[in-house]
């Protein structure tokens, strides 16, 4: 289970994004887009500290007889994050202008 969960923690943000951001625009609800969009923009940087710990500690694991390893998978583990985060932001941008979109439709 080690081995996926980093993965599964730096994609959860961005689903959960997906799935609560189009819920709050699309339908009338309690859940407000900006909460979401904050507490999944926040949710991303904890779960990608902790993905990376997880990975860490797995290559600690794996080579533990020997002290030197390849950083490189850790490397690709930071890029993944930045990259989720990127993806992250970009949806948060497209969910807000659509919004506005429907916002500006609907009274006019």
């Amino acid at each position: 289970m080690l081995n996926i969960l980093p993965l599964l923690l730096i994609i959860f943000p961005v689903l959960s994004q997906l799935l609560l951001g189009s819920y709050s625009i699309y339908k009338s609800s309690s859940l407000k887009f900006s909460p979401i969009s904050w507490i999944n923009f926040l949710l991303q940087i904890i779960f990608s500290f902790a993905a990376f710990n997880i990975a860490d500690y797995n290559l600690a694991k794996q080579y533990e007889p020997n002290p030197v390893r390849c950083g490189m998978p850790l490397v690709g583990m930071a890029v993944a994050c930045f990259f989720f985060i990127f993806i992250l932001i970009i949806i948060i941008v497209i969910q807000f202008l659509i919004k506005r979109w429907r916002a500006k439709r609907n009274t006019v």
